[in-house]
C-alpha cells in the first residue's frame, strides 16, 4: 500500500502503550496526527505504569483497554476500523530473559503473530512493528545492515527474531503491509530501571557504584527517545511496504564509557563503579547501517551525552529525598529468579530492592 499521510490518519492502534517506548509513541502521534485518536492495549505487566499516559488522556484522544495481545478477539475488536497499527507490546530485557525465555516467547512471537492474524481479519492498511537490533547478535564488527543474517545470541533477541519470522510468513498470505523498525538501545524517560541507562542513574543518584559487567568494553548503540519517534514518523509517511528499518543514533560507547558519562551528568555524591562477574557472552553488539531510514529524509539529532542531565534530574527525582540514605544501604542482592509483577509508579529501583 501506500504510505500514510499523517494528517489524514484517524485510528491508531498502540500495543504496549503504557510502557517506556508505547507511551512515547503515544504522546509523539498524538501531536503529528492531529485528526487522530488512538487506542492503546496494555497488559500492564510489572513494566507498564498508568501515569505514563497522564498527558495523553488529559487530550481527550486516547483510550484505554487492558489485555493481552495474545487474546485474538480482543486484538479484533481493537483493530476496527484502524488505519494504522503500531506493535510496541512486549518483553524487553536481556538479563529477564535468561530467566523467564518462555515469556518472551509468549509475549514477543506468539503475541505477534495473534496480532497479525488480527490486523488480517480487519485490513488495516499498515502496521510498525518494533524489533531491536538484537536479533543480528554480536556481528563481527563492520556496520550491519538490514540484509546481514538474523543471529541473536540471547532469549530476547531471539524472541524478536521469531516474531520477525513469523510477520515474514503471515503478512503475505493476508497481503499485509508490515513496517520493522529495529533501534538500538532507546533512551529517555519511564524507563524501567531494570535497564541500563536508568539502572545507572537511579543507582548514582543515591550513591550506589553502578555495576559494570567484565570489563565494562562491551559496546552499544544509542538513540534518543525523539530520535526513534520521528524515525517511526518517517516510515509511515515515506517507508516502503514490508521494508525493514534499522534506527540508530551516533552513540557508539563501551559500558564503561556509558557509566563514567552517568557519573559526570548526577550531581549527587557518587560511588564510582563495581566491577561484576556478567552473564555468560556478554558480547559487544556491531554499530548499525542506517542508509535506508536516512534515505527517506531521517537523522538522528540527539546525543546521549546531551541528554544525559535532563535524564539524571528525571530519575533522581523519583527518588524521595528521604529514602535515599535507605536505598544506599541496600545490600548487594543475590541473583534469582525473576518474577513478574505489576508495579505501581515510583522508583523502580526501589520497588524491585523492596521485593528481594
Amino acid at each position: 500500500m501506500a504510505s500514510l499521510d499523517l494528517d489524514w490518519i484517524r485510528t491508531i492502534v498502540v500495543t504496549g502503550g503504557a510502557g517506556f517506548v508505547g507511551s512515547h509513541i503515544v504522546d509523539d502521534l498524538l501531536a503529528h496526527c492531529p485528526n487522530a485518536r488512538i487506542r492503546v492495549l496494555d497488559a500492564f505487566t510489572y513494566a507498564a505504569d498508568m501515569s505514563h499516559l497522564d498527558a495523553a488522556f488529559r487530550t481527550g484522544r486516547v483510550t484505554l483497554q487492558e489485555g493481552d495481545v495474545g487474546n485474538l478477539d480482543l486484538v479484533t475488536e481493537m483493530l476496527k476500523d484502524a488505519d494504522l497499527v503500531v506493535h510496541a507490546a512486549g518483553e524487553s530485557h536481556v538479563e529477564r530473559a535468561f530467566s523467564v525465555p518462555e515469556r518472551f516467547t509468549l509475549a514477543n512471537a506468539l503475541g505477534t503473530q495473534v496480532l497479525v492474524e488480527a490486523m488480517g481479519r480487519r485490513r488495516v492498511p499498515l502496521m510498525i512493528h518494533v524489533s531491536s537490533a538484537e536479533v543480528y547478535g554480536t556481528g563481527n564488527g563492520q556496520p550491519v545492515g538490514e540484509l546481514a543474517p538474523l543471529l541473536p545470541d540471547n532469549p530476547y533477541g531471539a524472541s524478536k527474531a521469531a516474531a520477525e519470522m513469523l510477520i515474514a510468513g503471515l503478512r503475505r498470505s493476508f497481503d499485509l503491509d508490515i513496517r520493522v523498525l529495529r533501534p538500538v538501545n532507546i533512551v529517555g524517560t519511564r524507563q524501567n530501571t531494570e535497564k541500563l541507562l536508568s539502572r545507572f542513574l537511579e543507582l548514582a543518584a543515591v550513591g550506589r557504584p553502578l555495576p559494570v559487567h567484565g570489563d565494562g568494553l562491551q559496546t552499544r548503540g544509542f538513540v534518543t527517545m525523539a530520535d526513534f519517534c520521528s524515525a517511526l514518523r518517517a516510515v509511515v509517511a515515506r517507508g516502503a511496504k514490508n521494508a525493514t528499518y534499522n534506527v540508530a543514533g551516533d552513540d557508539f560507547l563501551d559500558i564503561l564509557s556509558v557509566a563514567r558519562l552517568v557519573l559526570d551528568a548526577v550531581q549527587d555524591p557518587v560511588s564510582g563503579v563495581s566491577f561484576i562477574a556478567g552473564r555468560p557472552d556478554n558480547a559487544g553488539r556491531p554499530p548499525l547501517d542506517t542508509r535506508a531510514l536516512n534515505a527517506l529524509g531521517w537523522q538522528a539529532k540527539g546525543t546521549l551525552r546531551r541528554e544525559l542531565p535532563m535524564l539524571a534530574a528525571w530519575y533522581g527525582a523519583r527518588i524521595p529525598a528521604g529514602l535515599r540514605r535507605q536505598v544506599r544501604q541496600v545490600p548487594n542482592l543475590a541473583p534469582q529468579r525473576v518474577q513478574a509483577v505489576t508495579q505501581a509508579a515510583g522508583s523502580g529501583l526501589f520497588r524491585s530492592l523492596e521485593r528481594h
